[in-house]
């Protein structure tokens, strides 16, 4: 493709040759004489200057890299758009493969595409567009939308609901129960979760996540959440829209996150806070109340970011402080003596 064209497809101001032929995106390490590479920050320059690329994408503000140069105020949202370009997703053919198992009365699109060793079982629909990959379980009276991508292995469990454009990556399990017992004295008498689990439009859950199906009423990720791999959701959870939680965040029962919330790796959520918008949450930290909008928070449990860093400044100077204490101490001693006299 000539960088001209790629330039208007990818939304980016061209300073350079138009007719140049791109053939692929690599990184700077990697990139050969017919690649488009790409730059974020000034310290990569130096690699720019020395990488055969044909072109880049350049940061709006770093200094002309001496090649040609798409330039845009977003160079990582150009890369996922160039990205895109070069290495489409591949189609699936529409059909029903032989070795799926398919209730008489699923209502499957046609466009739909049904892969390997599938269970769609009865009472479910799947909309134009969408793929199960191999060994895909779709439970009873499930619902999947349009043009979406289910990757194998994933488990959609009983009632499950999802949107239009929802990525499932493989192991995931949407829709196991919740995690609920009551005590009779003696034992521990497991709570029925009938409730179940619904994922809006442009949702995207990474591989191994467990999203737990309700107790009662729905378990809700909004549209255009994202959840990285080994992320937990339980029962009852209700996750606003363009909200991102990565890797092994765990989130407890009937607890409220807010929209465009980032929530760092390894945070753990107790039961029934509620988080609000546009919030964000340090690796390992631990919410155990509710954290205001707009807030940042470190630490477990969580607290003010300034006010943790405060706390881990203070921390750091500790010996110096119990030495100086320590000299005080000497000194009051002695002085004590010398007024006992």
């Amino acid at each position: 493709m000539r960088l001209g064209e790629l330039a208007e497809r990818l939304g980016c101001k061209l300073e350079g040759d138009a007719g140049i032929e791109i053939r692929g995106v690599r990184g700077l390490e990697d990139a050969g004489p017919e690649d488009l590479t790409f730059v974020t920050e000034e310290r990569y320059l130096t690699c720019l200057r020395d990488t055969p690329a044909a072109a880049a994408i350049v940061a709006e503000g770093l200094p002309a890299s001496g090649r040609p140069t798409l330039r845009t105020s977003n160079p990582y949202l150009a890369l996922a758009r160039a990205l895109a370009v070069f290495h489409p997703s591949a189609a699936a053919p529409p059909g029903i493969h032989p070795t799926a198992v398919v209730a008489a009365d699923a209502r499957i699109d046609p466009q739909a595409s049904i892969g390997p060793l599938c269970v769609v079982q009865a009472g479910v629909e799947i909309g134009p567009g969408t793929v199960l990959e191999a060994q895909v379980f779709v439970g009873t009276n499930s619902r999947v939308g349009r043009e979406c991508r289910i990757f194998s292995q994933v488990s959609l469990r009983d009632g499950t609901r999802l949107g239009d454009r929802v990525t499932v990556h493989s192991g995931a399990v949407v829709g196991a129960d919740g995690f609920g017992f009551a005590r009779d004295g003696a034992r521990y008498v497991k709570i029925p979760q009938v409730g179940r689990v619904v994922l809006e439009d442009d949702v995207e859950i990474g591989a191994n996540t467990a999203i737990d199906r309700a107790t009662l009423g729905e378990t809700r990720i909004g549209r255009g959440t994202k959840l990285d791999n080994l992320v937990h959701i339980a029962h009852n959870v209700q996750v606003g829209q363009d909200t991102v939680i990565t890797g092994q965040v765990g989130i407890s029962g009937s607890a409220r996150i807010g929209s465009r919330v980032t929530m760092a790796g390894q945070a753990g959520v107790v039961d029934h806070v509620s988080i609000g918008d546009d919030v964000i949450v340090g690796a390992q930290a631990g919410v155990t109340k509710d954290i205001p909008a707009g807030s940042i928070v470190l630490g477990s449990p969580a607290i003010p970011h300034r006010e943790f860093k405060r706390q881990v400044a203070t921390v750091a100077r500790l010996p110096e402080l119990v030495k100086a204490l320590r000299g005080l101490e000497s000194r009051l001693k002695a002085l004590e003596e010398r007024l006992a006299r």
